[in-house]
């Protein structure tokens, strides 16, 4: 049987944390002694937990506790984190950087026509212009490093 928060960080990654809390009062209140009513809801749920995520339109929400205490991040960070984790499949809401990723990840993974947009308009806008990219191709390779380096090695050799 595996531990309580094992299977509670489960429950609350797959979205059925609620229904689980739910399940086992209702128990209780039925009369079930705590320990059986914790079993049944084990049974009951423990293989939902290892399912993954429910398809339906819950699979986004997640308990606010899960991102208690993180600090604010850009919405430049947010739309770059996103892109790179709309296919990966082995996240969940704990390794978003805020709700708000997890939200915009989740809905752009459902709806395939907010993905397109989200492509077209908004990563569209985080890509360099043209300019920036021939502003930063001209110092590319413009021996600095080299030059840095024969520096640093001529100022060591006047301190032998």
């Amino acid at each position: 049987m595996e531990n309580k928060k094992l299977l509670r960080e489960k429950l609350k990654r797959t979205g059925y944390w609620d229904a689980y809390v739910e399940f086992r009062e209702e128990l209780k209140r039925q009369g079930h002694s705590p320990r059986d009513a914790d079993k049944e809801a084990r049974a009951k749920f423990s293989p939902l937990a290892d399912a993954g995520p429910r398809d339906d339109s819950a699979d986004s929400a997640v308990c606010a506790d899960v991102f208690a205490g993180r600090a604010n991040v850009s919405a430049r960070k947010v739309v770059q984190w996103v892109f790179n984790h709309i296919d990966v499949e082995d996240i969940g809401p704990e390794d978003a950087p805020s709700a708000g990723a997890w939200s915009l990840l989740a809905r752009l993974r459902k709806y395939p026509d907010l993905l397109k947009e989200f492509y077209r308009t908004i990563w569209a806008k985080m890509l360099p212009t043209r300019s920036e990219i021939e502003a930063t191709e001209k110092f590319e390779d413009d021996g600095r490093q080299q030059l840095d380096i024969i520096d640093k090695l001529a100022r060591a050799r006047e301190h032998e």
